[in-house]
């Protein structure tokens, strides 16, 4: 996938550098559903921690609506930005960016483990990434940054409001029988509806929408190749 950016900005930078920019990518985030064809959509997942800089990003290419895996990646990044809750995607969309770089496909949406506007300061990873490429993006995350909400009743479909400051930030999904359920908020240039709509329709039976699902069985995969290598090599 060739990279273009619609805006950019530096990503070694101090934290109150990043509080500014995160306020303006917030305020460029598009809401409005323009009706666009979706015949392919890349899953993103990124595995950082909190006590090192290195973080590995998978991303997996399927085809919509039939859901087939057509291509998948993992890479490792190094980041120079500290760990700060609220500021996560800091460290996590060049990540993103370089394993989206790997694609020979160029999708028309990105799925995101992440959140999207449901997040503390209404930018998580899937809508500073969408703002970014200025490209339809959905935040779909297995656990919650902000917002309350009502527990989906525990059969699959059933899904309730994620609610935060009076206001509607996205869905609360339960995706299979008697499972945690999902975090639905929009990215970039879709809205909820349309959101709602893709994320169920990529939903086949297993917890996670099919392309966040095959990119973190491929990064699983890959931790799992590093640990191996990092066994033998200490064996040796």
């Amino acid at each position: 996938m060739i990279i273009r950016l619609a805006h950019e900005h530096r990503w070694d930078i101090p934290p109150y550098e990043a509080q500014q920019i995160q306020k303006d990518l917030q305020s460029r985030i598009s809401d409005v559903e323009t009706g666009h064809t979706i015949q392919t959509i890349a899953g993103v997942e990124i595995a950082h921690s909190r006590f090192s800089d290195t973080l590995t990003a998978a991303v997996s290419l399927v085809s919509y609506p039939d859901l087939q895996l057509i291509e998948h990646h993992t890479v490792e990044y190094h980041t120079k930005f500290p760990y700060i809750p609220g500021l996560l995607s800091f460290r996590e969309v060049p990540a993103a960016l370089k394993a989206l770089e790997l694609l020979v496909g160029t999708p028309d949406l990105v799925m995101v483990d992440g959140p999207g506007v449901a997040h503390p300061h209404g930018l998580g990873i899937a809508s500073h990434l969408g703002v970014l490429l200025d490209i339809p993006t959905i935040g779909c995350s297995r656990s919650s940054m902000v917002g309350s909400y009502v527990e989906p009743e525990v059969s699959a479909g059933s899904r309730t409001s994620l609610v935060w400051q009076g206001e509607i930030i996205g869905t609360v999904y339960r995706s299979k029988n008697r499972v945690a359920p999902l975090f639905i908020s929009i990215g970039h240039r879709v809205d909820r509806n349309r959101a709602n709509e893709v994320v169920v329709a990529c939903c086949q039976g297993y917890r996670l929408p099919e392309p966040t699902r095959h990119a973190h069985a491929a990064l699983n995969t890959a931790r799992a190749g590093a640990k191996a290598v990092s066994a033998a090599e200490t064996a040796s």
